[in-house]
């Protein structure tokens, strides 16, 4: 397959696609692996390779984030940079790769828009690589995805520095721009070793609502706290219909069954003395951190803060249970935010120049979605586009 092949369609089975070094300069090997089944066959390999690089945790769970409903609407594709000459995608070992980058690709209908993004904005699940090759490793397997004829790549990786340009040459084509962005993260709370000590160094309104509206609950309604709910689908979708935030049935349905899946999960609730479920949470927990993905709050009862209860709860069992950090997947709005470490992450952006790539950036307001990180990429007014 050459090198400006197109990347193959969604409904095509799995494949592998190598990309050969250029005449100007030896680039490592590039090796993509496409569809789900594929990628979470290599999760055992991902892992050890998160520990080597101090991202321990980071590729945990891959099967049930590749099963999220949002995330199956794209197709999955984990770029492989540096493939020891000889080794099969399939057998490699974390000793065999230079890193690993999972991204995903948009689909319109059941096409691919060979439109490739990040999915997560924290870096944390996206590219796997020792921090002193993490932006080499993201421009090459940028170029090999444009080279292959994406319109538009978006990688987002930890760490506080800006990505730095690989000379690519005159002669180079496609004729491609980059950009880059620093901006800080959605972070974590660090745990101390008691729930005291936790709470004296967040604000003094936190503090203070964090004990109050649980004492009120525990006054009013009798609530108890249940760090291992035990909850079936036909509940489950009953909480979530009366929650302030519902979800579509079937999205919730789906969400039910791939948490049921998990070894490493979480499932914590607060019940009332009727058997009513007034809050659920639901997470995953690794190396010492619990990352909450979800939670659902009865929507009849507002003035008792249902949300700050259950985060009090949680708070007290994960010191209990020696969790060193709490990390809410896509942010939380609550105060305890202004006590959390936030990391500095670096966006990568490319695109090729081209009448599709003009199209997708010109009408990015309706392609995407309101809220899609690409979309609001894509539009920022500040990047500065420089030729790659």
């Amino acid at each position: 397959m050459g090198d400006h092949a197109r990347i193959a369609l969604d409904d095509a089975p799995p494949v592998l696609l190598t990309r050969q070094a250029t005449k100007l300069r030896p680039v490592p090997a590039v090796h993509l692996v496409r569809g789900r089944e594929a990628i979470v066959a290599m999760s055992g390999m991902l892992a050890e390779l998160c520990r080597r690089t101090g991202q321990t945790g980071n590729m945990d769970s891959l099967e049930y984030f590749l099963g999220m409903p949002v995330t199956m609407r794209k197709t999955p594709y984990l770029v492989l940079v540096g493939l020891r000459p000889g080794v099969a995608p399939a057998a490699a070992s974390a000793d065999d790769l230079q890193g690993a980058l999972l991204l995903h690709e948009y689909r319109f209908a059941r096409w691919g828009a060979q439109v490739f993004a990040t999915d997560e904005r924290t870096g944390r699940r996206t590219l796997i690589a020792p921090p002193e090759i993490r932006t080499r490793v993201a421009e090459t397997a940028c170029r090999a995805l444009i080279e292959r004829g994406a319109v538009a790549v978006l990688v987002t990786l930890e760490g506080g520095r800006e990505a730095q340009r690989t000379p690519q040459g005159e002669a180079v084509e496609p004729e491609c721009w980059m950009a880059t962005r620093t901006r800080v993260a959605p972070g974590y709370l660090p745990l101390a070793k008691t729930f005291d000590e936790t709470l004296a160094n967040m604000g003094r309104h936190t503090r203070r609502n964090l004990r109050y509206y649980r004492r009120r609950l525990e006054a009013d309604l009798g609530v108890t706290f249940f760090p291992d709910a035990e909850i079936d689908l036909k509940t489950f979708l009953e909480v979530n219909r009366t929650s302030t935030l519902p979800i579509p049935k079937k999205a919730a349905a789906a969400q039910y069954k791939e948490m049921a899946r998990l070894t490493n999960g979480l499932l914590a609730g607060v019940r009332s003395p009727d058997g009513r479920w007034l809050s659920l949470i639901g997470g995953r927990r690794h190396e010492g951190a619990t990352e909450i993905d979800w939670q659902m709050n009865y929507a009849g009862l507002p003035r008792y803060s249902l949300s700050t209860v259950m985060r009090s709860y949680l708070l007290e069992h994960e010191i209990a249970r020696g969790t060193a950090r709490l990390i809410f997947e896509h942010g939380t709005p609550h105060s305890m935010r202004h006590s959390f470490v936030t990391p500095t992450v670096v966006d990568i952006l490319v695109r090729r120049r081209s009448l599709r790539e003009w199209a997708l950036r010109r009408f990015a307001d309706w392609i995407f979605p309101e809220q899609n990180f690409l979309r609001s990429a894509l539009w920022d007014k500040n990047l500065v586009w420089t030729r790659w």
